[in-house]
C-alpha cells in the first residue's frame, strides 16, 4: 500500500508525508482524499532528536505521524522493521527517511475517527533490529556466514550496513544518498590519507559473529563500535548521512566534507548566530549544567584468540554421526607357540573363551563421530560423513577405512578385555572410549620399489585427507613489534599403527580343519607354529579377529562373514599389543647419538590470508631467510610465503611443497611403528612460551593476517634405512637403495589423539605477570574528589607492543579484536587526530577528547527557534549574548506544524 498526503504549516510551508508498505504501490491512498478515510490530525508531524549526550555515536531521530482514521488500517502494523518506509518532506527537502517502528502499532475503535500515532525510526535507529550480515533472516544461515567471514575494511563493513538500511528508503526515487566525512581522523599523516581511514583499517568479521548465533552483534552494535573506536559520530539528515567528530563541529571552521559514496563533495561554511528575540520562537528556554567527570575510565574488551582452528577432537565440537556405539570387532589371542597356546587358541575360536592363562578376548567398540567444522574425505574427495553415515550399518562406514589409503574419519574407540584362566569374573560397568582422528594407510607389508603400497600415485590421488571448513579465528597473527614472536603450536599424540597380521582369518579358523603341516588343500588350514609377533612373548602368539555387524546400533550384533573371510582390511584400532617395527638406532651413518628430531607422519597446509607455511628441506633457503633448512622441524625450518593456487603452480609438486609435516621425535631405541608418541616439541624453555608441540613462528615481518584455512593432505611417504628420509614433496619417496624400506607399507592406519592447534605468544620475553589484568585507559586527575565515568568500553581494541604491555602490566596476546593497518599490513598502533595533530592509540584519543569536554561544568541549553531563513543547522554555532557563551548543536527536534525547532546545544570549551 502507498499512502501519501500533504498539508501546509503556519509558515505556509508544504509538509508532505509518504508511506510505502512492503514496496507495494498497487493500492494508493491519499491522506485527506475523497473516500480515503484518513486525514491529518491537528498536529500531524514532528521529528524529535534521540541524542542523549555527546557520548552517543549514532545520533538518531524519531518521527511521529498523527492521523485520523475511520477504519482499521492493518497495514500500519509492521512485523519487521523495514516493512514500511516513511519519508517526510518540507517543500522539496527530505527531512526524515526511515521506517515505521515494528511491533508497536495499536488503534482504538471508540470514535468515528480514531487518532492513530505512527512512531517512526530513522535509518540509523533501524539498525538495532538487524543482525550483522542479516544473520537470522530467511535463507541467511549463521554457519554459512561464519564460514565465509574474512578480514574486511571498516569501509566495506560500514558501507554494507548503511547501503543495506538505506536501500529502498527513497520513496520518490531519483535522489542521491551521500555519506559525507569530515576527514578528522586518519591513519597516516599524508594529506592524501585524510579521508581514507575507513579503507585503511580492517578487522576480522569473526569478532561480530561470536561463538554461536545468539552472540551475533546487531548492525547497530557493529557501526557503534567502529565509530566509538575512531571517536566519530554519524547523523542522518533526510537522505544524507554525515560522519564527523565533535571537534570539527565545535571549531566552527569552514571545511570540505568528502562524499565516501561518490564524487560530489560538500563544502560547509558554518555561521555563528546570536540567540536573540528575532529568531527565538518563545520564552521557554531551559538551561542546565551537565554532569562533570574529572576522571574517565575506558575498559578495552580484548577478545583473545586461542585456537587457530577448532580441533576436530574438541569435545565441545564433536557430535555423533550414529546415535550409539556398537561392537565392531573381537580379538582372540593366545600368547606362545607350543601346545598349550595352540589348544588355548582352538578354545578361543571354537567357544569364545579358554582356560589358558595367556589367552585373551578383547571386544572392540566403535562409534563414528562428526565435527561440523571439518570435512573428512575418502577416494575422489568423497565426503565420508555425508555419504556413509545415514543412520544404519555403522560398520560399513568404519570398514571403508580399510579399502583406500588417505581416508579419514573421527572414531570413538573403546574395548573390554576378558581375562582367561577363570581368575576374574568382575563386571564391566562402563567402557572407556577415546576419540581419534583416523587416517587410513592399509600398507601391504612389501618393501620392493615396484611392490610396496601405497605408492606415490596412490597418495597423490587421496589428497586431501581432511579439511577444516569452519572459521574459528582470523585477524592479525603477526605481533605488533619486532621483539615479540607469536607461535602457532600443533600438539597432541600420534601413532603409526602396525599391520596386524593374523594366524588366519576367523572364518577359515572356524570352518576348516586345522592341520599341523602345510598341505595346501583348500578345505584345510595350517595353524601349528603359525604365530605372529607378540610384545609379551618372544615366541609370538596365535591371533585372529572376528568382525560384527548390525543394521541398527540398538540391535544385537551378528557375525560379519564377509569381513571374517578377509586376511586384512577393516579398521585396526591401536591395541598397544601389536608388533613394533623399525628401531631408531642412528641419526646418520656412523653416529649413534640422537640428532634426529622429527619423523614426519602427516603433511599439512596452513593458509592464513594470502600467506602459507612452507617447511624448508635440508640445506634450502627460502625468501629473504638466511638460515638453511635442517629437515628436523626446528623453528627456523618454517617460513611464511605468498600462497599460490594450484592454477598458479606448474605442477603438483610445486603446489604441495607449500606445506609442512607434523611428526614425532623418537629417542634412540624407540620403535617407529606401533608406539604412541607425542607430537614433536621444537620449543625450548628459552623461547619463553608456555606450550609444547610443533611451533611455527609468526613474526612482525611475516605480516600474517586474514582468514585461516587448514588442510591435512595425507600421510608422509617416508622411507627407512636405520634413519628416516623423505622427499620434499610429501607423497613422493626419496631415491631407493638395497636397504630402503617404505614405512607406510608397514602401517595400517595413523591415529591422532588430543589434537590441538593453538596460537600463543612469547610476550616479547618480558614475562606475562599481567595475565589476569584488564586493559584500562584512565585519564589523570589531581582533584581530591573524583567523579569517575566508568561505564565506557571498547570492543575493538588496539594492539600493544611488548614494551607497552610491560608498562601497562598486561600480557601481549593475540587478539581477534585488534584491527589491521591495511597500508603496512601490521597491527594498527595509532591514528592521527586532526584537531590536535597528535598520533596516539584511538583509546587514548577517546579518553583525552572526552576528558577535555567533561572535566569541567558545561552549560546545556534547550532553545526553541523559528525554523526559517537558515536559523537552524546542525553545523552552525549559537552564541548567547546574555551569558556570553557559544554553543554547538547536540540535537535538533523539528515541530513542523508550528515551523519551529527545539535546539539542544552544548557549551563550547
Amino acid at each position: 500500500m502507498y499512502i501519501h498526503g500533504y498539508y501546509y504549516n503556519r509558515l505556509e510551508e508544504k509538509i508532505s508525508v509518504y508511506i510505502l508498505i512492503r514496496g507495494d504501490r498497487s493500492e494508493k491512498v491519499e491522506i485527506g482524499g475523497d473516500g480515503s478515510g484518513i486525514t491529518f490530525s491537528d498536529d500531524p508531524v514532528e521529528i524529535t532528536s534521540q541524542v542523549n549526550d555527546t557520548f552517543d555515536h549514532l545520533l538518531c531521530s524519531q518521527a511521529s505521524i498523527r492521523l485520523l482514521c475511520k477504519n482499521y488500517i492493518k497495514e500500519f502494523f509492521s512485523g519487521s522493521c523495514r516493512d514500511a518506509v516513511v519519508n517526510i518532506y518540507r517543500g522539496t527537502k527530505c527531512l526524515f527517511a526511515g521506517y515505521i517502528e515494528p511491533q508497536t502499532f495499536s488503534q482504538g475503535y471508540n470514535e468515528c475517527e480514531d487518532e492513530v500515532e505512527l512512531t517512526c525510526v530513522d535509518a540509523l535507529s533501524a539498525l538495532q533490529y538487524s543482525k550483522y550480515k542479516n544473520v537470522g533472516s530467511p535463507l541467511v544461515l549463521y554457519n554459512k556466514v561464519k564460514a565465509e567471514a574474512q578480514q574486511r575494511t571498516f569501509h566495506d563493513i560500514v558501507m554494507d550496513i548503511l547501503n543495506g538500511v538505506m536501500d529502498g528508503i527513497d520513496i520518490l526515487g531519483g535522489h542521491d544518498k551521500p555519506l559525507y566525512y569530515d576527514g578528522s581522523k586518519y591513519v597516516a599523516a599524508e594529506k592524501d590519507k585524510q579521508y581514507s581511514i575507513l579503507q585503511d583499517i580492517s578487522i576480522s568479521e569473526l569478532l561480530f559473529l561470536g561463538d554461536e548465533e545468539d552472540d551475533v552483534w546487531t548492525q547497530e552494535d557493529v557501526l557503534t563500535e567502529i565509530l566509538r573506536y575512531l571517536n566519530l559520530h554519524i547523523r542522518q539528515d533526510g537522505l544524507s548521512l554525515y560522519l564527523f567528530s565533535w571537534e570539527t563541529i565545535r571549531s566552527g571552521k569552514s571545511h570540505q566534507w568528502h562524499n565516501l559514496k561518490g564524487v560530489d563533495n560538500l563544502f560547509i561554511d558554518p555561521k555563528i548566530l546570536d540567540i536573540t528575540t528575532s529568531i527565538v520562537a518563545d520564552c521557554d528556554t531551559q538551561i542546565s549544567v551537565a554532569e562533570t567527570y574529572n576522571q574517565l575510565k575506558l575498559t578495552a574488551d580484548v577478545k583473545e584468540m586461542e585456537n587457530v582452528v577448532k580441533s576436530p577432537l574438541d569435545s565441545d565440537a564433536l557430535c555423533n554421526a550414529f546415535l550409539g556405539m556398537q561392537k565392531y570387532m573381537t580379538e582372540y589371542a593366545s600368547d606362545g607357540e607350543g601346545k598349550r597356546a595352540y589348544n588355548g587358541f582352538a578354545e578361543l575360536v571354537g567357544h569364545g573363551g579358554t582356560s589358558y592363562d595367556a589367552g585373551s578376548v578383547v571386544d572392540w567398540y566403535v562409534q563414528v563421530r562428526k565435527c561440523q567444522d571439518w570435512r573428512f574425505y575418502g577416494a575422489k574427495k568423497k565426503d565420508l560423513v555425508k555419504d556413509l553415515c545415514q543412520g544404519s550399518n555403522q560398520q560399513d562406514a568404519v570398514n571403508y577405512l580399510g579399502t583406500v589409503p588417505g581416508a579419514s574419519m573421527l572414531l570413538s574407540v573403546g574395548s573390554v578385555k576378558k581375562t582367561s584362566g577363570g581368575q576374574d569374573n568382575s563386571l564391566v560397568s562402563k567402557i572407556s572410549m577415546t576419540d581419534y582422528l583416523v587416517i587410513s594407510v592399509n600398507g601391504n607389508g612389501k618393501d620392493g620399489e615396484s611392490e610396496f603400497y601405497p605408492n606415490d600415485s596412490d597418495l597423490l590421488e587421496a589428497i586431501p585427507c581432511a579439511e577444516y571448513v569452519g572459521n574459528e579465528v582470523g585477524g592479525v597473527f603477526s605481533p605488533s613489534d619486532g621483539n615479540t614472536t607469536n607461535y602457532i603450536v600443533i600438539s597432541g599424540k600420534m601413532v603409526m599403527n602396525p599391520l596386524m597380521r593374523m594366524t588366519a582369518n576367523y572364518y577359515d579358523l572356524k570352518n576348516k580343519p586345522w592341520v599341523s603341516g602345510i598341505i595346501g588343500k583348500p578345505n584345510e588350514i595350517y595353524v601349528w607354529h603359525n604365530t605372529v609377533p607378540s610384545r609379551n612373548n618372544g615366541d609370538g602368539r596365535y591371533y585372529t579377529r572376528r568382525y560384527w555387524k548390525t543394521k541398527s546400533w540398538r540391535d544385537e550384533v551378528v557375525s560379519d562373514d564377509a569381513m571374517d573371510k578377509k586376511n586384512d582390511g577393516g579398521f585396526i584400532p591401536f591395541t598397544g599389543e601389536g608388533p613394533q617395527e623399525f628401531e631408531f638406532k642412528y641419526s646418520a651413518f656412523g653416529d649413534s647419538t640422537d640428532k634426529l628430531s622429527k619423523v614426519g607422519v602427516i603433511q599439512c597446509m596452513l593458509i592464513i590470508g594470502d600467506k602459507c607455511v612452507v617447511e624448508k628441506r635440508p640445506g634450502q633457503f627460502l625468501g629473504s631467510d638466511k638460515v638453511a633448512g635442517t629437515g628436523n622441524g626446528q623453528l627456523s625450518d618454517y617460513v611464511w610465503m605468498k600462497y599460490k593456487t594450484r592454477e598458479e603452480c606448474s605442477s603438483d609438486d610445486e603446489y604441495y611443497q607449500q606445506s609442512f609435516s607434523v611428526g614425532f621425535d623418537p629417542k634412540i631405541g624407540d620403535k617407529i611403528i606401533g608406539t604412541e608418541f607425542s607430537i614433536q616439541n621444537n620449543l625450548r624453555y628459552t623461547d619463553s612460551v608456555d606450550a609444547d608441540g610443533t611451533a611455527i613462528p609468526v613474526r612482525m615481518t611475516d605480516k600474517v593476517h586474514g582468514a585461516v584455512k587448514f588442510i591435512i593432505l595425507g600421510p608422509v611417504n617416508s622411507v627407512w634405512e636405520e634413519i628416516t628420509r623423505r622427499h620434499p614433496t610429501a607423497f613422493r619417496h626419496t631415491k631407493w637403495s638395497s636397504n630402503t624400506k617404505p614405512i607406510l607399507s608397514h602401517v595400517s592406519d595413523i591415529l591422532l589423539e588430543e589434537l590441538e592447534i593453538k596460537v600463543v605468544s612469547d610476550h616479547g620475553k618480558v614475562g606475562s605477570d599481567g595475565a589476569e589484568n584488564d586493559l584500562i585507559y584512565l585519564s589523570d586527575t589531581k582533584e581530591d574528589f573524583v567523579n569517575t565515568k566508568d561505564d565506557l568500553e571498547m570492543k575493538i581494541t588496539t594492539a600493544l607492543t611488548s614494551e607497552e604491555c610491560k608498562t601497562l602490566g598486561v600480557k601481549n596476546g593475540i587478539s581477534l579484536s585488534a584491527p589491521l593497518n591495511v597500508v603496512t599490513e601490521l597491527s594498527l598502533l595509532g591514528i592521527y587526530n586532526r584537531s590536535n595533530g597528535e598520533l596516539a592509540k584511538p583509546e587514548q584519543h577517546y579518553v583525552n577528547d572526552y576528558w577535555q569536554e567533561w572535566h569541567e561544568p558545561r552549560v546545556v541549553m534547550e532553545q526553541n527557534l523559528m525554523d526559517e531563513h537558515g536559523n537552524v543547522s546542525p553545523f552552525d554555532l549559537y552564541r548567547h549574548p546574555a551569558i556570553g557563551k557559544t554553543f554547538h548543536v547536540q540535537g535538533i527536534s523539528y515541530y513542523l506544524t508550528s515551523g519551529t525547532a527545539q535546539m539542544t546545544i552544548r557549551e563550547i570549551f
